[in-house]
Parts: C-alpha cells; structure tokens; sequence
C-alpha cells in the first residue's frame, strides 16, 4: 500500500516533542541500569494547527478522518519528511466569515 502525503502548509509555531522509551532497572545500592526500549525509541509528536478558507480545513479533515488515527501518511515538518499519524480527534473551530481552524495531533509512525 503506497503512502498518501499530506500536502497542506501548517500554521507556524508547531512545537515538537520527544518521546525517549528506556527501561530502567534500579538495584539495591543505589546503582541502574537503562536501556533503549527497541530499535526506535525516540519518538516525535507535533500538536499542528491551520487556520484556512473552509474549503481547505474541510479536505484537512476529510484527510485525517479517512487515516483513522491508524494509517500513517508522509508529512513535512521543520524541512524533514517523515512518517506520522494522527493520535487524536481533529478539532475544527470557526474563526469568522470564511476562515476556520483545524488542530490535530501527529505522532511519528515507523513503518517496516
């Protein structure tokens, strides 16, 4: 199954977050041991808004609805493409006259 790519400009001030997964084993006198938790364990997450004509936030959401939160899709972000999805419900919100907003959540996807 080839990967769709969402092709719309986010609005500026996106901050990233990493998710570093170790696991840590504590002992008696004070010492631990930690370790990477798998092959990808640094993972990045994007809270992303766009503000646009309706038009626009409509196929924005008609896009992420139809991936489900499970199928992840190609996305540029900061100069870099990567593979993310979605891991929360889209929120829509109308600003005035034609202009709406769409916030969502993408989470980095690693695929084989």
């Amino acid at each position: 199954m080839a990967l769709k790519t969402f092709t719309w400009c986010v609005d500026a001030g996106a901050s990233r977050t990493t998710e570093l997964k170790t696991n840590t084993v504590s002992f008696g006198d004070g010492y631990e041991q930690v370790s990477s938790f798998g092959i990808n364990n640094a993972r990045e997450s994007w809270p992303v808004t766009k503000t646009g004509y309706k038009a626009e936030i409509d196929a924005i959401y008609d896009f992420i609805v139809e991936h489900k939160n499970v199928t992840p899709f190609y996305v540029e972000i900061a100069g870099e493409t990567k593979t993310y999805r979605t891991d929360s419900n889209p929120t829509t919100s109308h600003i005035g006259a034609d202009v709406w907003q769409i916030s969502f959540n993408l989470k980095q996807a690693f695929i084989p």
